[in-house]
């Protein structure tokens, strides 16, 4: 049997459903868009593309980054209101004769491309010279595919105002990196939303991974600082004989490798914001020079005299007790009265109730997209195990868990396993027969939460539980528990 000759109208039509294919999973204006000019490019085999969209939200985006187009051809497509093409030899228009020869072209083509949003925009192609130009049947393509592309827009637009308005129905807030619709975090970025404009030193306590430095960036972008430098250090991160240099700077020759003078942080954060995140592991010989800094308004560089002004507003966080500190003399009285103007306490991801879903949404989402996975939605028991589980690593540990299950989840749904989360479901069967079993199991878990999440400081796990250190010992020697059981 003689194999089938596929014909233009088919190879068109096998090239438009390749389009829809890759244009399926793009549900973000700023990913759908930049991919609509790849795919232009691609199919069409064009050396430059061009979508211009105006309106409320206008757009222009160009592949290559710069491209020198034909506003001649662009009003001309507009006027006829289709897709048109321009070649070199047979070119009837003056301007645009001399505009494809100027741009060295071989044709040039153009199409009216219309969203929600506006009724204005083009998509425009052009090929270089001394390669084929663009023929009838390119056009007939290119006006199908512009008409796919704008259903695609129009859909996107539409399903972002659905989900902006369902958000409105469940009282979900999505600000500046911030997702959440629980009442304790409505409080707290109310506070935050105060506080950003004010000059005033802020401390963020919470545990481990809550996300303090999400909501350090959020009071800088909303302050009158927001377009000056955010300058985030881990205080617990850098080695101590390097801490000094890498604050405040160094001069050149003031130690064995110092071939330059450099900036410090506060010099790069000068006139914006430094977050000091754990600031609880600052050495004692640190928190002088830092309290100095904060008390004098300038720095003076390692193996220099001269005192540098930097006008700096401090966003410090620790999950250490401060207090607790200052008590044992790990901690300067002083500076911690310097920096504990405002504290704000971010609360864990187990107390923020739904706020887990949104976040494991938002993370499926990105991630999503940059692992090429496309869409992927959660099961029903997906959503009861993150209600479930305790996340002693809070959103750092369901942004891990998430990228995990991405690569491991089958047909795009995330199942409890995909998260690590399978087992929470045989440990409900294994449940308490009775009161007291019941209550001695819900001591062991909190004290045990607690105690990991301080890495077993019984003075901190007793804050965190809200009892005294001696009550603390009390329960946990009548349950056999041990401290060093629970460190990191």
């Amino acid at each position: 049997m003689r194999p089938l000759l596929k014909t233009e109208s088919m190879i068109a039509t096998e090239k438009m459903l390749d389009v829809v294919k890759t244009l399926l999973d793009e549900d973000q204006p700023e990913t759908l868009f930049p991919k609509i000019l790849e795919v232009a490019k691609s199919v069409l085999h064009a050396d430059a593309a061009v979508l211009d969209i105006s309106g409320d939200s206008p757009l222009h985006l160009s592949n290559p980054e710069k491209v020198a187009i034909s506003i001649s051809a662009v009003k001309q497509a507009k006027s006829e209101n289709r897709a048109v093409i321009w070649n070199q030899v047979d070119d009837d228009s003056v301007d645009l004769s001399k505009s494809i020869v100027q741009n060295q072209l071989t044709s040039i083509m153009v199409s009216p491309f219309r969203t929600t949003d506006s009724e204005s925009g083009y998509l425009y192609l052009q090929r270089a010279a001394r390669e084929e130009p663009f023929t009838a049947e390119d056009v007939q393509l290119f006006d199908s595919f512009v008409a796919v592309c704008e259903k695609f827009a129009i859909a996107v637009s539409d399903r972002l105002r659905d989900k902006q308005s369902l958000d409105v129905l469940k009282n979900v807030v999505r600000k500046d990196g911030v997702v959440y619709s629980s009442s304790v975090m409505s409080d707290l970025v109310a506070l935050a939303d105060k506080l950003a404009p004010l000059p005033m030193p802020v401390i963020i306590r919470g545990e481990t991974g809550t996300g303090k430095e999400v909501l350090a960036k959020y009071i800088h972008k909303h302050s009158p600082r927001a377009d000056k430098p955010f300058i985030a250090v881990n205080c617990g991160a850098i080695p101590e004989n390097l801490m000094e240099s890498l604050l405040f700077g160094h001069a050149k020759g003031s130690f064995t490798g110092a071939i330059e003078n450099r900036k410090g942080f506060f010099e790069e954060a000068d006139g914006g914001t430094i977050f000091l995140d754990e600031i609880g592991e600052l050495p004692m010989n640190m928190q002088v020079k830092l309290l100095r800094v904060l008390q004098e308004k300038h720095i003076t560089r390692v193996g220099d005299n001269r005192e540098i002004p930097v006008n700096v507003r401090v966003i410090s966080a620790t999950h250490v007790d401060l207090e607790e500190a200052v008590k044992e003399k790990r901690f300067r009285e002083d500076l911690y009265f310097r920096i504990q103007v405002m504290p704000m306490v971010l609360p864990p991801l187990r107390e923020r109730g739904q706020d887990v879903i949104l976040l494991a949404e938002e993370f499926l989402t990105r991630y999503g997209a940059e692992y090429g996975r496309g869409k992927c939605h959660m099961s029903r028991n997906t959503e009861k195990a993150l209600l479930g589980y305790h996340w002693p690593g809070n959103v750092r540990e369901l942004e891990n868990k998430i990228q995990k299950a991405l690569i491991q989840a089958v047909h795009g749904v995330i199942q409890p396993e995909d998260l690590g989360l399978g087992d929470l479901q045989s440990q409900a069967k294994e449940s308490p027969r009775t009161l007291k079993e019941a209550r001695e199991a819900v001591e062991r878990e909190v004290i045990g939460r607690a105690l990991k999440d301080s890495n077993a400081n019984l003075t901190l796990a007793a804050t965190i539980l809200g009892i005294d250190r001696k009550v603390l010992r009390e329960i946990m020697e009548r349950l056999d528990m041990k401290k060093e059981d629970f460190k990191n």
